[in-house]
């Protein structure tokens, strides 16, 4: 055999190893991919949450406000448990949880749209707490401005009454400052509690501080 056909039978040798070598590598990286993302849809890993308090903290009942059924009031209360963490961010985290999951009681409805979730919140040294909703808050609100007053006066009461160290509430949706939640009242400003919708008199803390000099 002439010897150059020899070296192109060497050469066409070689290459066709090197692309099947290639190819292989090819499907495996494939194969790989396609199992992970096998594994990562059977089995999500979401990164766990900090714990919102400690097993050695007390519980402490707050009242969580929810919208009356029986007309009478827009919020009335329900008295529930969280634990006293040292952080206030923790506590109010705690009194949001009870408000996303919704009264316990028949003569209460739930004061949040379906969906709705915190996504974030801050305490500020002046005592406003910046809470950041998901967008939901506002899509899938049902509209009026009871329902709207409900939901909005829900979130404000439920942390301004109970934790005397936030003075007033600043409410964000989707990351960003909207003009209102549903068409009514104005979220522009941070929003102070106010009783005036419900059956519930002031917390003791704030009457006594109101009194003094």
């Amino acid at each position: 055999m002439p010897r150059h056909i020899k070296i192109g039978l060497i050469v066409l040798a070689i290459g066709f190893t090197i692309s099947l070598g290639f190819f292989v590598n090819i499907v495996g990286r494939v194969r790989s991919m396609v199992k992970n993302e096998k594994e990562t849809a059977a089995n999500p890993f979401t990164p766990p949450k900090a714990p919102l308090y400690k097993p050695t903290d007390p519980p402490m009942t707050v009242k969580i406000f929810f919208p009356a059924l029986d007309g009478s009031v827009v919020l009335s209360t329900e008295d529930q448990t969280i634990f006293k963490s040292a952080e206030l961010v923790n506590r109010a985290k705690q009194i949001l949880q009870k408000l996303e999951d919704g009264p316990t009681a028949s003569t209460l409805a739930a004061s949040l749209p379906k969906d709705a979730k915190v996504e974030e919140l801050f305490v500020s040294e002046k005592g406003t707490a910046f809470i950041d909703f998901t967008n939901t808050i506002a899509t899938n609100h049902p509209g009026g401005i009871l329902n709207e007053q409900a939901t909005i006066y829900s979130v404000v009461n439920s942390l301004t009454y109970n934790l005397p160290e936030i003075q007033e509430v600043k409410i964000l949706i989707g990351g960003t400052e909207k003009e209102t939640l549903a068409g009514h009242i104005l979220l522009l400003l941070p929003l102070q509690m106010d009783l005036s919708i419900t059956n519930v008199s002031p917390p003791e803390e704030k009457t006594v501080a109101q009194k003094l000099p």
